[in-house]
């Protein structure tokens, strides 16, 4: 062993080494953020993996998650329980997950969302408690799940358990050969037996964390003794230097890709070990990981690594040619001027001035940056002239010397400064409302003068000539002459739009090969001084990625970069073919926010710039060659929805890009279609196009959705088409077809042709029909006009009929009223035979009275005979009786219904009633009933009483209507 440990010695002396010095060729990689309530706020990532180069795939708390580089979505198992492993299988076509005693498998249905099939249901119940899955491995159509002591092996619908006696901690496949790391070593599947790794008894009392390959043999992760290398005969350390880091933190998972292995530790977060380099690299909440507690690693297609966290998700973006300096929480500001000098890199920011050693020596802690004394406040730029180091800043201008800076100008906001053209020991300070300037004597830099009748502020400012500036403001450009001794200003012209500009926004002056040169939104221009005016510098934007937007040119050595918000590009200024040396670098991640106004680009050596931005400074690396990246595949149609009556989603984008051709009913003929680009990196404005059915592309747009309506039925293919500022494109397409209405499909036509044969029968049978009914149109006429006779007979009929009834009715109610008149009649008779009888009875008592003498007696006697016949026949009822009898007889129960309706009437008031009824008058009825006229009113009234009638009631139409 100690043999081992002098002959490993000199590999950790030279790994050390080398990673210093590789160190200086970038900083921090910039890492995308994915924060847990982007999905469904699940912890807790345990494993990852991609399919192809846009599809990602996490075991999470809360469920399988799905990432396609632009939208996130949650599927969990069938028992709800948390995912524990996840596997993208190419070979089979679906992404594989395991959780609790469950696992099973997705793939995209016919609209392109996932569905899920449930494995373990044909399990029988002891071979299903498998516990947590936390493995699943894929080899020669052979399915490898991994529990917490014994593995499932599923070949040809069959499932196999090989039990394992200890507690198995991780499983890897490596090279067709499944190892299981335990509590007692590593073991290897052979058939359907585990048997010990040859030669690894050195491993049975570590953690295993994770088994991957390296060179001929594998790398075992241990939790807390660092990495060996087992080649199947011997096992041996493989030392890193940062053993001591490992056992500090806890490693907990691990993985490879292309010569480089990332460890995931439980207390900070990530370390980087690139074989090749031996350089070392750290991730951890220091450089903007989310958490420091990492459960999963995983290297995607193209190179960069995902971090599955205690807390979220996060995107290491390792092949980015841009790299950071420090990043939020611990940030020194916006950055706005960086400065190299000697082994001191200078950052000026809107908090002050700092300075850290270059190369800058980055470790698992924050950056090594201190702040110069006395810098406080916003610096704007920071210039060397020969020895001296100007920082341009808010309270002045300053003079840096090592640690600490001076005053050297009592002038209020310095924008920069620049040597004077053929002047030595002067210099140009510009500053917010005009130009200063300062001379060097006896080693003490003093302000000259200020130049006068110059009051515009000169923030961007070149030379044409010691005389001659050029001053870029926010909306023109001006072109400025001093007088000789350079104190005042001779002359001042602007210039704009009216000039030749394309614009009067964004207009930066810069002087590339003592060329005064003007980038512009639409390209490069230069000043024609022939003809006073400016015009496109065609030659520059040859050399350059075309007639682009941007904001600097800056010449270092022979190579002109230029800078925009959206790419970098580098170009050389003496290769013989323009333009065929030109680097064209996009700026695609979207944490690299450069200050608006004043984008600014640092060369430090011909490979590396500093980019201050609004995080503070990215480094740049020129790439060691100008590949380009496919991004053929990067456009996705991402829905479509039917959006009529209501929004219902018909098709999805998923990871095996399947798709049908959905056939739409006519009625729902608005569709809406969502499309984009599934890329983490690409932070930029894309311009897209689209079509239908190969019609003519739209024009530029940043919208990512287009709808269409009242399409007619026919077969249509949307196209949509991403432009790359590189001037790469891709393209994406969805096939539909529009159903016709119902009246217009075949069964339609069917109908119709059927509907129209039926007509011709019916034509045909109407024509028919018709001669016949002609035929018998005679007969049915004549039989009409008897029919006609045969009614008229029968109105005739009916006519006399009812002149009859008429007749006999007017008979009756004659004869009614004849008999009532005959009854009124008899009854007055009736009375005054009483009344003359009456009288003849008084006479007769007069008689008797008279009589006197012997004779006397007989004639009294004879008279009272007389007497009583007469009163015999006055006091006779039954005739009244019968004239009663008869009287209800006539007028229909009259007597007997006012009877039964007013039983308290008298017989004067029920008489009375009756010779109303019979229309008699007051003078008629008063001897009827022995009364005065007075006293018939009286009998009227007392009726009106009884019957409650009101005043304006008649008494003989209530006796004629009521009783």
């Amino acid at each position: 062993m100690t043999h081992m440990k002098k002959r490993l010695l000199p590999l950790i002396v030279s790994f050390l080494l080398v990673s210093v010095c590789a160190s200086a060729s970038d900083w921090n990689n910039f890492i995308i953020n994915y924060n847990k309530t982007l999905y469904g706020k699940g912890s807790q990532t345990w494993q990852i993996g991609s399919y192809s180069s846009n599809w990602s795939y996490f075991a999470n708390k809360n469920g399988m998650l799905q990432f396609d580089g632009n939208s996130w979505n949650i599927f969990p198992l069938k028992n709800g329980s948390d995912v524990r492993s996840v596997l993208p299988s190419v070979s089979q076509k679906r992404i594989y997950a395991g959780g609790i005693n469950e696992f099973g498998y997705f793939e995209p249905g016919d609209d392109g969302r996932l569905i899920y099939t449930c494995m373990s249901d044909s399990l029988d119940a002891t071979s299903r408690a498998i516990g947590n899955v936390w493995g699943i491995h894929e080899n020669d159509n052979i399915l490898y799940l991994q529990g917490d002591g014994r593995v499932l092996k599923f070949l040809n619908g069959k499932y196999t358990t090989i039990e394992m006696n200890c507690k198995i901690d991780c499983s890897d496949m490596v090279n067709g050969v499944l190892y299981i790391g335990t509590d007692h070593g590593v073991w290897v599947l052979v058939g359907n037996t585990f048997f010990p790794l040859q030669g690894a008894e050195v491993l049975k009392s570590k953690r295993i964390r994770s088994i991957i390959p390296y060179k001929d043999g594998v790398l075992v992760v241990t939790a807390y003794d660092g990495l060996f290398y087992c080649d199947g005969r011997t096992t041996v350390p493989f030392l890193t230097g940062v053993e001591s880091f490992m056992r500090q933190n806890e490693v907990f998972c691990a993985a490879a890709s292309g010569g480089k292995i990332a460890l995931g530790t439980i207390h900070k977060g990530i370390l980087l070990i690139d074989t090749q380099t031996k350089r070392i690299k750290f991730f951890n909440e220091y450089n903007s990981l989310q958490n420091n507690t990492v459960l999963s690693v995983a290297f995607d297609h193209w190179g960069n690594l995902w971090a599955g966290l205690d807390s979220g998700i996060d995107y290491v973006c390792l092949n980015s040619s841009l790299t950071n300096l420090y990043s939020y929480p611990y940030s020194y500001g916006t950055g706005y001027a960086a400065l190299l000098s000697e082994d001191r890199l200078y950052l000026g920011t809107n908090r002050g001035l700092y300075y850290t050693h270059y190369p800058v020596q980055l470790t698992d802690n924050l950056p090594d940056i201190h702040p110069v004394a006395q810098s406080s406040g916003q610096v704007w730029n920071l210039c060397r002239i020969d020895d001296d180091i100007f920082c341009l800043h808010d309270r002045g201008v300053f003079l840096v010397e090592g640690n600490s800076m001076k005053k050297i100008a009592d002038v209020a906001g310095a924008w920069g400064c620049q040597p004077v053209v053929g002047k030595k020991r002067l210099i140009y300070v510009g500053v917010y409302d005009g130009l200063y300037l300062m001379e060097k004597k006896d080693a003490v830099w003093k302000v000259v003068c200020k130049v006068e009748g110059l009051f515009d502020s000169c923030r961007f400012l070149e030379q044409q000539s010691a005389s001659v500036l050029w001053i870029c403001l926010s909306g023109e450009v001006k072109r400025v002459k001093l007088s000789d001794d350079l104190s005042r200003v001779v002359e001042i012209k602007s210039y704009n739009t009216n000039n030749g500009f394309p614009s009067d926004k964004d207009i930066f002056v810069s002087k590339v090969d003592g060329r005064i040169c003007f980038a512009t939104p639409k390209g490069v221009y230069r000043y024609n001084e022939s003809a006073d005016c400016m015009e496109p510098f065609q030659e520059m934007n040859l050399l350059l990625n075309g007639v682009n937007r941007y904001s600097r040119l800056v010449q270092y050595n022979n190579h002109l970069i230029s800078l925009s918000q959206q790419e970098i590009c580098i170009a050389s200024l003496r290769n013989y073919k323009k333009g065929a040396e030109t680097c064209i670098v996009p700026i695609e991640l979207p944490s690299v926010e450069l200050v608006q106004g004043a984008e600014v680009i640092v060369p430090v050596s011909d490979s590396l710039m500093i980019i201050p931005d609004y995080d503070g400074f990215a480094l740049f690396k020129i790439p060691s060659h100008n590949q380009q990246k496919d991004h053929s595949d990067l456009i996705h149609i991402r829905n479509v929805y039917l959006s009529y009556p209501k929004d219902s989603l018909i098709y999805t984008n998923n990871f095996l890009s399947v798709k049908s051709t959905p056939e739409i009913a006519y009625n729902q003929n608005a569709i809406r279609f969502e499309y984009g680009i599934s890329s983490l990196t690409h932070g930029e404005e894309l311009s897209y196009q689209y079509r239908l059915n190969d019609r003519k592309w739209s024009e530029y747009t940043n919208v990512q959705t287009k709808e269409y309506s009242n399409l007619p039925e026919g077969d249509y293919t949307f196209e949509v088409k991403v432009v790359f500022r590189n001037g790469t494109t891709a393209t994406d397409s969805f096939s539909f077809r529009i159903l016709p209405p119902w009246y217009r499909t075949g069964i339609a036509y069917l109908c119709y042709f059927m509907l129209f044969l039926l007509l011709m029968w019916y034509v045909y049978k109407w024509d028919d029909l018709r001669v016949k009914r002609k035929k018998q149109q005679a007969v049915v006429e004549k039989d009409k006009e008897l029919q006609e006779l045969e009614k008229e007979y029968e109105e005739e009929s009916a006519r006399k009929e009812r002149q009859i009834v008429e007749l006999e009715k007017e008979k009756l109610e004659y004869e009614l009223k004849h008999k009532s008149q005959e009854m009124a009649n008899l009854m007055i008779n009736f009375v005054r035979k009483n009344e003359m009888l009456t009288e003849i009875k008084s006479d007769l008592f007069k008689v008797v009275t008279a009589l006197k003498g012997e004779g006397s007696k007989e004639y009294k006697k004879m008279l009272l005979l007389v007497s009583n016949k007469i009163d015999s026949n006055i006091q006779s009822d039954e005739v009244l009786k019968r004239i009663e009898e008869q009287f209800d007889l006539v007028h229909n129960n009259f007597m007997k219904r006012l009877g039964e309706k007013h039983p308290d009437l008298s017989f004067n008031e029920r008489m009375m009633c009756a010779y109303l009824k019979m229309n008699l008058s007051s003078k008629e009825i008063a001897p009827l009933l022995g009364i005065s006229v007075r006293g018939v009113e009286t009998i009227r009234y007392r009726l009106r009483k009884k019957f409650e009638l009101d005043r304006e009631d008649s008494l003989i139409d209530y006796l004629s209507q009521k009783i």
